[in-house]
């Protein structure tokens, strides 16, 4: 899909557009969450949610993972973080 790739790049400049974040999948269960590559972290409040997690590669296609899942797998996988990822307006 084109905003995958939309999505791709902006993380890849330690940003992403407020619209573009409201548009990620959640992903909630994994068969293998040890092939998820983890981007960045997000920490960002919005009108009507807050979003709390990390965002995530697997199989080429961009995800968030909730701050809940991640805590809950820490116990089983060592997540490496690279950086904060910076939500802008717009």
């Amino acid at each position: 899909m084109e905003w995958q790739t939309i999505l791709a790049d902006a993380v890849v400049n330690g940003s992403i557009k407020e619209i573009y974040l409201s548009k990620i999948p959640v992903l909630k269960t994994c068969n293998n969450w040890r092939e998820v590559e983890p981007l960045g972290w997000v920490d960002h409040p919005m009108m009507h949610s807050h979003y709390k997690g990390m965002l995530v590669k697997l199989n080429s296609k961009i995800y968030f993972v909730p701050e809940k899942i991640v805590t809950a797998l820490s116990e089983f996988i060592t997540w490496k973080f690279l950086a904060q990822i910076r939500v802008v307006k717009g």
